[in-house]
């Protein structure tokens, strides 16, 4: 049957499942929809630990709201009230999503009960604080109005409460990971500390470059103070305002300095008044000034954007210098830090959403890529001028390096040569006493007189097979024990399969052996065969498994069998096994018999993965 035709034949099953699976969300009432966002509240300013009630002094204010709109320059504790309404009692879980978290902490109550708390820091971007999300049971509303309560406590009057995203929480959660997958601040921070540490070690490695270490000296404690941030509870709270003052305006003037001293540009006056305005702009807010605050921090944030572009100005302008590339992009980001610090003018004067994304963070990569710009192009012309120093002296030395390796190459091959010959030597030894003695056996039984021709055939055979694995071992293993172990199943295989007998083979995968030379791989194949042989020859197993896994830093190759067995205990042992005895030792390798009348014969092959050079 065609596969349409299938199709055509199972449509009513597919319309069915279809709309099992719709009809839960459809079956949603329509009158409620996923989530709605609250743009009005009722705002109070109150320190009351409960809701204020009715008789309070409620005024309908627009989300985002902040209190210098509505209070002047009031902080403290205000209380937010706002109302939603239900058709019918929901039945599951809603959550409330506020983008921008901007106070100290916030509490939200539900019918007069509390629901959800949270206590953020602040840090320095006028409160602007990470994403808050609260989830809350459908046992805490009802049918019909529902109120709202935010508990506020604010330390700056451009704080407030923003857009509120109200509805199911499923619906809310999208919103809540969008917007929490990054901290632009702390993420900016971490790469100030990064590039002070790198220009740190860079210092060290050259002391006579003083932009350097200014330059790290602004990083390391730009980043390292606005990352303690977090901690502002732990200092007084004077401390902790001149912390967070720092990390707002505690890089446009080390920006600034650091930037007309990459074009070799020093001017000790201007330096000492502007390092004397940062320290203001950090204790500013201990002053006691008859402005409001937000007016003070118009101010200095229009300051530091009138300092950044006299700086970009200098440095395109300055008579007497080659501009360059790096000059240009220092320049270029220095007017884009002082965009961004009137971005923030024009928050406070209301030109610009409350809610709309905090641009201060942005200008510490645009103000790292100018500085480091600027150190690249110093250290890249610094190199370029090593480098035609070297050149002679690097053909030189090229020169005698290729020399030098010439001459060990030629050594290298003579002696692989000369170990070649001496494995040669060794196996061709080793395969007159197997091989050889194999085919004198076969002659003198030719020669009794008695000749079966099947025996011959057999015997023949494993006299090649002998031969036929010693050529296998010339073969360079490349410490592949298990390429060693595939060739001699390969051989083996049918003639243990010709008397009968099974083979087994259990090899997992296996580390390198290092130094695996033809005579260990030699030593090896004539361990296993010689326990083959015993096995086939004199406790008639009708079944043999061979296994190799590795164990720590060697490797175990077990070759069990079904046979007869012997008492180990008698004593009494053939040539054959002294002969494996003496080369498992001669590898380095340990070689175990058990075996018991009746029960078989294992024989247990531990191999060292670094073998012994020959």
């Amino acid at each position: 049957m065609s596969r349409l035709a299938c199709l055509i034949q199972s449509w009513p099953l597919s319309l069915a499942l279809a709309s099992a699976i719709a009809a839960p969300v459809l079956a949603q009432p329509q009158s409620q929809p996923w989530t709605t966002v609250l743009t009005q509240a009722e705002f109070v300013l109150d320190h009351r630990a409960r809701p204020p009630g009715d008789e309070a002094a409620w005024q309908t204010v627009k989300l985002p709201h902040r209190w210098d709109e509505t209070h002047g320059d009031a902080i403290g504790r205000g209380w937010y009230r706002m109302r939603v309404d239900f058709a019918e009692a929901p039945r599951s879980t809603q959550a409330m999503v506020i983008v921008h978290v901007r106070s100290l902490s916030t509490e939200f109550f539900v019918n007069g009960t509390l629901v959800g708390s949270s206590r953020d820091s602040v840090g320095g971007e006028i409160g602007l604080g990470p994403v808050l999300r609260v989830s809350i049971p459908p046992s805490f509303f009802r049918r019909g109005e529902n109120v709202i309560h935010a508990r506020m406590q604010v330390i700056d009057p451009l704080q407030g409460l923003g857009r509120v995203h109200f509805g199911h929480a499923w619906s809310l959660r999208t919103i809540a990971q969008t917007r929490s997958t990054l901290n632009a601040q702390r993420m900016f921070l971490a790469m100030a500390l990064a590039a002070g540490l790198i220009s740190l070690f860079v210092w060290f490695a050259r002391r006579t470059d003083r932009v350097m270490l200014w330059f790290a000296i602004a990083t390391l404690s730009w980043g390292s103070v606005g990352l303690l941030a977090p901690f502002h509870r732990h200092v007084p709270f004077q401390v902790d305002e001149m912390l967070t003052a720092y990390v707002t305006y505690g890089l446009p003037v080390p920006a600034a300095i650091l930037a007309l001293r990459t074009v070799d540009l020093r001017w000790p006056k201007l330096e000492a008044v502007l390092w004397a305005f940062l320290a203001g702009e950090v204790l500013h807010p201990n002053w006691e000034v008859p402005v409001p605050r937000t007016a003070v921090m118009c101010v200095l944030d229009s300051v530091n954007a009138g300092l950044l572009v006299a700086a970009a100005a200098i440095i395109l302008f300055a008579p007497g210098r080659r501009l360059g590339w790096a000059h240009r992009v220092e320049a270029t980001a220095l007017v884009a830090m002082a965009l961004m610090m009137l971005h923030e003018v024009l928050r406070y004067f209301g030109l610009v959403d409350v809610e709309n994304v905090v641009m201060r963070p942005y200008h510490v990569p645009v103000m790292l890529a100018a500085i480091g710009a600027a150190i690249f192009e110093r250290h890249a012309s610094a190199v370029r001028q090593a480098e035609r120093s070297n050149v002679e002296l690097q053909a030189l030395v090229d020169a005698k390096t290729r020399e030098l390796e010439t001459y060990h190459a030629e050594r290298e091959e003579v002696l692989r040569q000369q170990a070649l010959a001496r494995e040669r030597q060794r196996i061709l030894a080793d395969m007159h006493d197997g091989v050889g003695a194999s085919l004198i056996g076969l002659q003198r039984y030719a020669r009794s007189g008695q000749v079966d021709a099947k025996i011959v055939e057999q015997r023949a055979q494993e006299a090649m097979q002998e031969l036929r694995i010693a050529i296998d071992a010339l073969e360079p293993a490349e410490g592949d024990l298990g390429a060693v172990l595939g060739n001699l199943r390969h051989r083996m295989e049918p003639l243990v399969e010709s008397t009968g007998a099974r083979l087994g083979w259990e090899v997992a995968e296996l580390p390198p052996v290092e130094a695996l030379e033809p005579a260990a791989v030699f030593s090896i194949q004539r361990i296993l065969l010689e326990a083959i042989s015993n096995a086939l020859q004199h406790s008639g197993a009708r079944h043999i498994r061979l296994s190799a896994r590795p164990n720590g830093d060697r490797i175990e190759i077990r070759l069990a069998d079904d046979g007869a067995g012997y008492d180990v205990a008698a004593g009494r042992h053939g040539m054959g096994l002294g002969t494996m005895q003496a080369r498992a030792q001669k590898l380095g390798a340990a070689l175990e018999i058990a075996s018991r009348r009746g029960e078989g014969t294992t024989v247990s092959l531990t191999i060292p993965c670094q073998l012994a050079p020959a």
